[in-house]
């Protein structure tokens, strides 16, 4: 209350990542890391999650963070060697291979 009161609450809102990274599963958590870490040496910023959440609440997180893309790691996927992105910004999900 007090640092609201006097206007110096930091707000976590609108943090700008350019994509977040979601595994589906703890087995895929060191893909996800993979390709945070081949996103980021490409400077995008990033915002990796390695928890048990629902896909809905990724999205909802993306979005109140104003992320870009959204990429899903998920089994059925990582074995035919792709990944899930959502472009945010029009709603639209494809599958990207990675290499």
């Amino acid at each position: 209350e007090l640092l609201k009161e006097r206007d110096v609450l930091p707000s976590f809102e609108g943090s700008g990542y350019d994509t977040v990274v979601f595994a589906m599963s703890e087995d895929l958590y060191s893909v996800a890391i993979e390709v945070a870490s081949k996103l980021r040496a490409e400077g995008q910023t990033v915002d990796l999650i390695l928890e048990k959440k629902k896909t809905k609440w990724v999205f909802k997180h993306a979005s109140r963070n104003e992320a870009r893309y959204c990429v899903i790691v998920a089994g059925n996927e990582y074995e035919n060697g792709e990944v899930s992105v959502k472009d945010l910004s029009v709603g639209e999900q494809k599958a990207v291979k990675i290499d």
